[in-house]
C-alpha cells in the first residue's frame, strides 16, 4: 500500500514538473533570449587570445608563435569562402541586413558572407610566413563582440583604428596595415624587436563610446604585442 503511494506521489510530481517546464518554453523565443542584460556598447576581442591578451614570441623559435597560428587557423576555417558562399548571402554593402519575421517566423536567419580572402595578407591562405609570425610582421584578428538589436553605426560610416597606448611607443610600433571589417586584421609591418608594445584598436562610430574607464572592453580592446629575435 505504501509503494502504491509513492508510485502516485512521485508521479503526480513528475507530470507537474514536465507540465510547468512545457508551459514555460512556450513563452521562450527559441532564437532570442527573452530578458537580455542590454549593453550599451559591444565590447572588442582579439585573436589570438590569450588570458593576459599578451602575444609574445621569438622569431626563430617556432613553438613560440605556433599555438599563435592554430588558434588563427581555427577561428578563419568558417569564413573559407566556400563555406560562407553556401551559408550565408551576398548581402548589399553599406546596408543593415535586416530579416524581419512580418508576421510568419522567419527562421533561420542567414548572415552576410564573409570571405576569408578580403583579409589579404593575414588570411593566412597560401602564407609561407603563417600569417607574418615566422618573419616578425604578425597578423592581429580584431572583433566586435554581437549585441541584439544594435545597429553599430547608425547608418553611418565606421572603422577600426589602432595606435600605441603610450606615447613614448608611438615611434617604436611603426607601420600598421588595416584590413576590411567585419573582422579587422591589423599587421604590424615594422615593430622594434626585443621591445613591449602596448596597443589599443577601437571602433570609430557615432553610437559606440570608446570613453567609459569603468568598461576597458567597450568599443575597444587594449593588447601587449612582443616579437623576439636572436
Amino acid at each position: 500500500m505504501i509503494l502504491f503511494f509513492y508510485l502516485v506521489f512521485y508521479g503526480f510530481l513528475t507530470a507537474l514538473f514536465t507540465l510547468t517546464m512545457w508551459v514555460m518554453l512556450q513563452t521562450v523565443d527559441p532564437y532570442i533570449p527573452k530578458y537580455q542584460d542590454r549593453l550599451s556598447v559591444p565590447g572588442m576581442m582579439i585573436r589570438p587570445k590569450t588570458d593576459t591578451l599578451d602575444v609574445t614570441f621569438n622569431v626563430s623559435n617556432t613553438e613560440s608563435w605556433d599555438h599563435y597560428v592554430k588558434m588563427l587557423n581555427d577561428f578563419l576555417e568558417p569564413y573559407n569562402d566556400s563555406i560562407q558562399a553556401a551559408t550565408n548571402d551576398a548581402c548589399r554593402p553599406g546596408r543593415y541586413n535586416e530579416q524581419p519575421d512580418n508576421g510568419v517566423l522567419n527562421y533561420p536567419k542567414r548572415a552576410c558572407q564573409f570571405n576569408r580572402t578580403v583579409l589579404g595578407a593575414c588570411s593566412g591562405l597560401n602564407d609561407s610566413t603563417h600569417y607574418g609570425y615566422a618573419d616578425g610582421r604578425p597578423c592581429i584578428l580584431i572583433k566586435m563582440n554581437r549585441v541584439i538589436n544594435f545597429f553599430a553605426g547608425a547608418n553611418q560610416t565606421m572603422n577600426v583604428t589602432c595606435a600605441a597606448k603610450k606615447e613614448e611607443d608611438v615611434q617604436k610600433l611603426g607601420e600598421m596595415v588595416n584590413y576590411t571589417q567585419p573582422i579587422v586584421a591589423v599587421k604590424f609591418l615594422t615593430l622594434e624587436a626585443n621591445m613591449d608594445h602596448n596597443v589599443e584598436c577601437k571602433v570609430n562610430a557615432v553610437n559606440i563610446a570608446t570613453t567609459d574607464e569603468r568598461d576597458k572592453f567597450a568599443g575597444r580592446v587594449a593588447f601587449k604585442i612582443r616579437v623576439n629575435r636572436d
